[in-house]
């Protein structure tokens, strides 16, 4: 029997990442209704539990396979998956990278929402519109997917054939090439995640060779089974995600409303530990006070 829960949320954590405190957010902000699982990537073998935050972290080694942060960390994130699904019947997946932050509570109503208003979209993230409110733009990811799919694809063939087959289905439900929710934070509906997970889909190895990221991998999966892509990541919406650096100052995020930003590596002058700082204060007002209400 697996065990409902409104939100599962998974992070895969390498060597130079602060999950802690990352994990300190999600903690405070997302329902008690949750599991909270890290994929422990930093080359420490065994599991366990993150200790003095939370009972519901749980601690999983990465598996073994291709080193790096494409194809390969899409294996180690697909493996979160699976590990979540044959536990929990979770509402909706966050998979979170482990130097993204949520800023405030409110998430799962967000996702549910528009789940719920559109039930044909399984993935939602920033997407086509940027939190700039600029077009974001897929064409260098479709350069990588012709190249897998062409001759270049040859040298991994097993993973050519797995991303070829991939792309056809998605190509069938509308797929543009390279299209994909920006991996940093995204979420799944159960429906399509467990889609994946009974199609055999988050068991493929192979593709730990494909020079796709896991955020493209894991859009295109989602297109195959025969679900869209949702913008979430607008100027309106919950989500706040660069690639790399924040779409704004700290503070400026903390006012708007956002509820998840990425990447706290770095705005402007300030360093990644500043910017953590601004965060875990606003954690400590925000909880204080809630104390205070009677």
């Amino acid at each position: 029997m697996t065990r409902p829960v409104r939100v599962a949320v998974i992070i895969p954590a390498g060597p130079r990442d602060d999950v802690a405190d990352t994990v300190a957010s999600v903690v405070q902000y997302t329902d008690p209704s949750r599991v909270i699982l890290v994929i422990n990537d930093t080359g420490q073998a065994g599991s366990g539990q993150l200790r003095g935050l939370d009972r519901d972290i749980v601690v999983i080694p990465a598996p073994d396979t291709v080193a790096g942060a494409l194809g390969g960390l899409w294996v180690k994130v697909a493996a979160g998956y699976a590990w979540v699904l044959e536990r929990f019947r979770p509402g909706i997946i966050l998979r979170m990278d482990a130097d993204a932050m949520m800023l405030g509570a409110g998430i799962e109503a967000a996702a549910e929402k528009a789940f719920a208003d559109d039930p044909g979209t399984g993935l939602l993230g920033s997407y086509r519109i940027g939190p700039d409110g600029h077009h974001r733009d897929f064409s260098p990811v479709a350069r990588i997917l012709r190249a897998e799919e062409g001759p270049r694809g040859l040298l991994h063939p097993r993973c050519r054939s797995r991303v070829r087959y991939y792309a056809e289905l998605a190509r069938q439900h509308g797929y543009t090439a390279g299209e994909h929710a920006l991996g940093s934070a995204y979420l799944h509906s159960y429906q399509a995640a467990s889609r994946l997970h009974g199609n055999g889909w988050l068991n493929q190895p192979r593709l730990g060779h494909s020079k796709l990221g896991d955020d493209h991998l894991m859009s295109l999966l989602t297109v195959a089974a025969g679900f869209r892509i949702g913008n979430f990541g607008g100027p309106a919406d919950p989500l706040a995600l660069k690639w790399r650096g924040l779409p704004a100052h700290p503070r400026e995020l903390l006012e708007g409303g956002k509820l998840i930003t990425h990447s706290v590596r770095s705005w402007g002058d300030l360093t990644e530990r500043q910017i953590r700082a601004i965060f875990a204060e606003a954690r400590t007002t925000a909880g204080s006070a809630r104390g205070n209400v009677p």
